[in-house]
């Protein structure tokens, strides 16, 4: 089999590709067709460890309502003030009852979503799974 080098493919190593939304009179909402990896773990760390209640346990409500904030921060253009996020379930909530949520979750590639999906489900059980252990037990 011939081998061919990386170079010849000609693949961007990082798409910068976003699709808007008409939100209001010249309010253009930008919403990021890829995030680069690096980025995703780093959303992929703020959403688990935010989900905990107050037992250490992962709530599935909490990583939900996290995994949507985070990933509305990462993928728009949308900026955020520290005194807006200090109350992140009215950020929630406004960004559901006005509709904007879902139009955003529309525009961003099931494969993105999907892996957040995974990689969230995954790392909790692997925490879950070394706490069980005799390693976490110890710990």
């Amino acid at each position: 089999m011939a081998q061919i080098t990386y170079t010849k493919l000609g693949i961007k190593p990082v798409v910068d590709e976003v699709k808007i939304i008409d939100w209001a009179p010249e309010i253009k909402i930008e919403v990021r067709q890829y995030l680069p990896l690096q980025k995703k773990l780093e959303v992929l760390t703020n959403i688990i460890n935010a989900s905990t209640d107050d037992n250490g346990f992962y709530n599935s409500a909490k990583i939900d309502f996290n995994q949507t904030l985070e990933i509305i921060f990462a993928y728009t253009n949308i900026k955020f003030t520290d005194k807006q996020k200090e109350d992140p379930i009215k950020l929630y909530d406004s960004f559901y009852s006005s509709g904007l949520a879902e139009k955003i979750f529309e525009l961003i590639p099931s494969s993105e979503l999907k892996w957040f999906d995974k990689h969230t489900r995954i790392s909790i059980d692997k925490i879950y799974e070394y706490r069980n252990s005799i390693y976490g037990i110890l710990d």
